[in-house]
């Protein structure tokens, strides 16, 4: 079964539903019961947000494993081939996940993770989990996928939003800088490609999949480099 199939599947029987309520009470922000396999790295948390860096090598088998119980955005960093995922449980399934490309992303709502991951690409995979843990669980309750667009124009381009999240793409020009918009909202900037940002305080160099957090109605004096590639987050839920 396809990892986007499934998900959909969810929402329309009603599972979804009965997750959102007596479940998420008990499972919201229960830590893994399992320590993650080092494929997973923790690049950044606060109150709001845990961002993971995942990466699979070709072919590579990941053993069975538990996931936070929150709705995430999955970030791709790599374009990569199919990986399949092996749900343990009585009534456990594989579900494949599609091939993806860098820059695309997808919206999952609230789910039990429990699986083993076999990568089926001849190519890495990395991405990142950020797994959104205040979310009221009733505004992310369907699936989302973004893909990376065929010809990314300069500027910045809203590609996703709802009444708990927006996500924006920011590409500046191959031959002029591009300053980062003021928002009023708290923000998680992820740099798709390496990335240098200048603010009053100096340069910071980012590589691909760094992030850093924007506090709300903070000033953002930022200016990317020529050519950078970003996606932006931000937070619209006021919990």
């Amino acid at each position: 079964m396809r990892l986007s199939s499934f998900l959909r599947a969810m929402c329309s029987r009603g599972i979804l539903a009965a997750m959102l309520t007596g479940a998420w009470h008990v499972a919201v922000g229960q830590a893994s019961s399992n320590p993650l396999p080092a494929n997973y790295k923790t690049i950044f948390e606060n109150s709001d947000v845990l961002v993971v860096h995942v990466r699979y090598d070709p072919h590579e088998f990941v053993p069975t494993h538990d996931h936070p119980f929150y709705p995430t955005i999955f970030v791709y960093l790599t374009n990569s081939g199919e990986v399949d995922m092996k749900h343990e449980g009585p009534n456990g399934f594989t579900a494949q996940r599609d091939p993806t490309e860098a820059g695309a992303f997808r919206i999952a709502p609230y789910m039990v993770e429990r699986h083993s991951v076999k990568s089926l690409s001849d190519t890495e995979s990395m991405f990142l989990r950020v797994e959104l843990k205040r979310v009221p669980p009733a505004m992310v309750n369907r699936v989302f996928r973004e893909e990376t667009p065929l010809h990314l124009v300069p500027g910045t381009r809203t590609e996703f939003q709802d009444k708990a999240l927006r996500i924006d793409r920011i590409l500046c020009a191959p031959a002029k800088e591009c300053a980062l918009a003021e928002q009023n909202e708290r923000s998680l900037l992820i740099a798709i490609s390496p990335t240098r940002i200048r603010t009053a305080d100096g340069e910071r160099s980012l590589k691909a999949g760094d992030v850093i957090w924007i506090p709300a109605k903070e000033p953002t004096p930022f200016t990317l480099n020529a050519g950078a590639h970003c996606l932006r987050v931000l937070l619209l839920y006021t919990n």
